[in-house]
């Protein structure tokens, strides 16, 4: 049944990330079609008089890609996804073929037209490209790296930093500026590291880099895949946003257990009291459920277990400890956007400093001064002292 609505300027039909269920036939008014990312508005076009918004839910979506905002009053008529299909099926073989023909191409303007709008996306490591920057960082490592082991027998994936550059441009079409502040981000983190030498036309001149050694590569393969899982699976992006707070607790459960067993599986068991005592020593935390939910709300579970002996919990350590590092890699390329460059000599951060030190929200961590009522971040209503 179709629904009358007025819509008033600044207000949306839609947010991108939402379920996609009613399509809007605009009868008066103006809608803009945008992407939100990085606190930029990424425009794509301008709706009008007698113009469809959400027919991408025609053939499936289950999310809205963008968002649909009301530039003027606006006066629209909300059609339900399901009536609509309904109708279409009723229709004859050519109306159903012409109206598939129709949505096909709009479909491929649209995405020429997002595309279009993306690449001239100022952000340093715009979320659209996020994954094909890392992905094409860990395919000319893969590629063109060659295996080798230092004097201590380490080993590592090492790879010529002209040759990286050239075949990343080549190929991958990637920014040469761009793919050396991604290899920034490893060299940091101590992942990977620059092999410097004299330039041979110069030798007055300072040292360059010669030689990139990665000595996690695999790490690099999974941040990548991990992103662009969830950045283009609807209403999943909430995942790819980083929480210090929860980022420093799943640490310290992967340091006090990277000694203990682990099961077939890979899952490994810990006292619980050890657990609140390391949390209190190493990050001042007196754990509660809350401080599980907030994990659990990132994707990670810990299974409680009470026996004859006391509580145990347990969880997949290689989940546990995959994820962190992906974490952290997620928190440099925000740090890269904030400051537009990475710096690899920055001195990495001591999670013990990094905490809040006044009284934070039980349900996501955000710090809070005074005595407020709900947390300003996710509206979590506080219980008052007695």
């Amino acid at each position: 049944m179709s629904n009358i609505k007025v819509f008033k300027k600044g207000e949306t039909l839609y947010k991108e990330g939402e379920k996609a269920t009613s399509l809007f036939l605009i009868q008066a008014g103006s809608v803009n079609l945008y992407l939100d990312r990085q606190k930029q508005k990424i425009e794509l076009c301008t709706l009008g008089n007698s113009h469809i918004a959400g027919e991408h839910a025609l053939s499936g979506a289950a999310t809205h890609p963008h968002t649909a905002l009301c530039t003027t009053e606006t006066k629209v008529i909300e059609l339900p996804v399901e009536a609509v299909k309904t109708q279409m099926e009723s229709a004859s073989q050519l109306q159903k073929f012409l109206t598939k023909s129709l949505y096909d191409k709009m479909k491929i303007v649209m995405r020429d037209l997002q595309s279009l709008r993306m690449e001239r996306d100022n952000t340093p490591c715009p979320p659209d490209q996020t994954a094909k920057i890392f992905g094409t960082v860990y395919h000319v490592a893969k590629t063109k790296g060659e295996v080798r082991k230092d004097k201590d027998g380490k080993e590592s994936v090492v790879v010529g930093w002209h040759l990286m550059r050239q075949y990343a441009q080549r190929v991958f079409l990637e920014s040469p500026k761009r793919l050396e502040q991604a290899v920034n981000i490893f060299v940091k983190l101590q992942w990977a590291k620059y092999e410097m030498q004299k330039n041979e036309e110069d030798p007055e001149a300072p040292l360059e880099i010669g030689n990139v050694h990665f000595f996690d590569l695999p790490v690099i393969e999974q941040m990548f895949e991990f992103y662009q899982y969830y950045y283009f699976k609807g209403g999943k992006q909430e995942l790819l946003k980083t929480d210090e707070r929860v980022t420093n607790m799943v640490g310290a459960l992967i340091e006090l257990s990277a000694t203990e067993p682990q099961d077939r599986h890979g899952s490994v068991r810990l006292d619980y009291t050890k657990v609140i005592e390391k949390f209190k020593a190493s990050l001042g935390l007196q754990l509660n459920n809350d401080h599980w939910t907030l994990i659990e709300n990132k994707g990670l579970f810990v299974k409680r277990q009470s026996t004859d002996n006391g509580v145990f919990l347990q969880f997949d350590f290689r989940e546990f400890e995959r994820t962190v590092k992906i974490w952290k890699i997620l928190r440099e390329v925000e740090k890269w956007n904030e400051k537009g460059s990475v710096d690899p000599n920055e001195p990495l951060v001591d999670p013990k400093k990094n905490l809040k030190t006044g009284p934070a929200c039980p349900a996501c961590g955000h710090g809070y001064e005074g005595a407020p009522k709900f947390c300003s971040e996710c509206g979590h209503k506080f219980v008052a002292a007695a």
